[in-house]
């Protein structure tokens, strides 16, 4: 189960991508603003996952057709196809929480790392 602290780590990472996504150009496709959400998720954490780019177009096409939206494939690719350089800071957080977390680190640990990474971004 899900702990408060790493549901913030989470949400802290799809914020900082919502703000890099073009709601506009996909609004015809999702009526519902709940589902950019799972999209944005989705996407960094197949990214993070090291899944390329075919496969997160597939699960997440299923994963929409599972819940009721009709929307190409043609589509649904075209949203994840800039995502992986567009995102680029936010799927490199989630795989730092990923491999934090595998590593039992104390997730308040995680969630400033995430923090400062996405919202104060240094080059070393």
């Amino acid at each position: 189960m899900q702990t408060k602290t790493e549901f913030l780590i989470w949400d802290k990472i799809v914020n900082s991508a919502k703000t890099k996504f073009d709601y506009e150009k996909y609004l015809p496709y999702f009526s519902d603003s709940k589902i950019y959400d799972t999209l944005i998720l989705h996407i960094i954490v197949g990214f993070a996952s090291g899944e390329s780019h075919e496969t997160i177009s597939t699960n997440l096409h299923n994963e929409l057709r599972h819940i009721g939206i009709d929307v190409s494939e043609k589509v649904v690719d075209d949203i994840i196809r800039e995502k992986h350089i567009q995102f680029s800071s936010e799927i490199y957080a989630a795989y730092l929480t990923f491999s934090m977390l595998e590593d039992e680190e104390d997730e308040k640990v995680i969630l400033g790392y995430v923090t400062d990474l996405l919202e104060s971004p240094r080059v070393y």
